[in-house]
């Protein structure tokens, strides 16, 4: 990532650290470990672990003689990573670096003596985030070994109501999301993304929702306050945009939600597996 976007992500998920396991990540964690079914003595690398969802259950998966590291950007979502980790007794190791790039954070020094590389390699609601997924994805295989398996994830086309909305009227306001989603079209996407990483896909699914919102048309102005106050979607509440936004956000909200007067917001995402050959 560049420096402003790098600083950018950081800020974003730093302020989301203390409540992100309330939300619907923990049901997406379980997903994962439940698809990638890691096994005792597996070696994990856990890619944008945030505060651990997914690396503390992948450690009870592969138990004492296997090995878990955690990677992300973020020194808030790190700290209550390893807070927890302290609280109880989990032996996972959490790194600060951006998974971009993954060359300099000394993970060579913690496979096991011999090893080519990990087992199983994760990354769950973050790959949308990276400048250039195709990219990151294929740096990423210098660290998984012959054999071994890639999960991961984005989330599903337009079902994220304040997302879906905001990209619709950002042409008007002469802005844009903070990170691109415009290459999600379906699973089809991502299955493109790890086959030119010259990863082979076992699969590519749809998940179910792992959280319903439902939203009526006299809420829009609320859900754009709420949205605009997280730092995922501030850029469209700034002073120079603010009421123009909230203005094309309240019109397009009605549009779409038409005579029934409601939208639905559903946490849905393309979750695949690929291997290494």
């Amino acid at each position: 990532m560049s420096s402003s976007q790098t600083s950018i992500i950081q800020s974003i998920y730093d302020e989301r650290s203390p409540n992100y396991d309330t939300s619907q990540h923990g049901a997406l964690a379980e997903a994962y470990i439940r698809t990638a079914a890691p096994r005792e003595g597996e070696s994990v690398l856990d890619l944008a672990c945030g505060t651990g969802l997914v690396s503390f259950l992948a450690e009870q998966a592969v138990g004492k003689p296997g090995l878990v590291v955690g990677v992300d950007i973020s020194p808030g979502m790190l700290d209550v990573a390893r807070h927890k980790a302290q609280q109880t007794g989990s032996n996972v190791t959490f790194l600060q670096h951006d998974i971009s790039h993954l060359s300099g954070v000394g993970l060579e020094s913690m496979l096991p003596p011999g090893e080519e590389g990990f087992d199983l390699i994760t990354c769950a609601a973050a790959l949308v985030l990276l400048p250039d997924p195709g990219r990151a994805v294929r740096g990423w295989m210098r660290w998984l070994k012959p054999g071994g398996r890639i999960v991961t994830d984005v989330a599903a086309r337009d079902v994220h109501v304040p997302s879906r909305i905001f990209k619709r009227i950002s042409g008007d306001l002469g802005m844009g999301l903070v990170w691109d989603e415009s290459w999600v079209q379906g699973e089809w996407s991502l299955r493109e993304i790890l086959e030119g990483a010259g990863l082979v896909v076992k699969t590519v699914f749809l998940t179910e929702s792992f959280q319903d919102r439902v939203y009526s048309v006299a809420d829009a102005g609320e859900v754009f306050e709420r949205a605009v106050s997280s730092p995922m979607f501030r850029n469209f509440g700034d002073s120079g945009v603010r009421d123009e936004a909230k203005r094309l956000f309240v019109k397009r909200f009605a549009e779409e939600a038409g005579a029934e007067g409601v939208l639905v917001d559903e946490a849905k995402m393309y979750l695949a597996v690929a291997y290494k050959l």
